[in-house]
């Protein structure tokens, strides 16, 4: 008989999502969402603070990023942020990414 293999369910449905104060946001997870996310990182032409602006404009939606704009968090917390949305995208825990960021990329 041949061997069977099943995408889990939860994996198809019902996206991450992350909470600033009162207000959830979801995180498009979508491939293609995260291969663009992806690209733009390894343009050389684009600042890192436009990376991070995109990056939760393609996570999070436009809408979504310019109410957060609007916040005017300070650096710290839009830089915690970006990394919270990035870990959801890509299905990974913050702290992972946080070690591979320490580690220059390597895991």
């Amino acid at each position: 008989m041949a061997k069977f293999y099943a995408l889990d369910n939860k994996l198809m449905c019902g996206g991450p999502e992350v909470r600033i104060g009162d207000r959830v946001y979801s995180v498009d997870d979508r491939k293609k969402t995260v291969v663009r996310m992806m690209d733009l990182t390894k343009k050389e032409d684009v600042s890192p603070t436009a990376v991070m602006e995109e990056s939760l404009k393609l996570g999070l939606g436009a809408e979504a990023a310019k109410e957060i704009e609007k916040m005017d968090l300070s650096f710290a917390a839009y830089t915690e942020l970006v990394r919270l949305v990035t870990a959801a995208m890509i299905g990974e825990e913050p702290e992972k990414m946080e070690e591979r960021f320490q580690n220059g990329g390597k895991a």
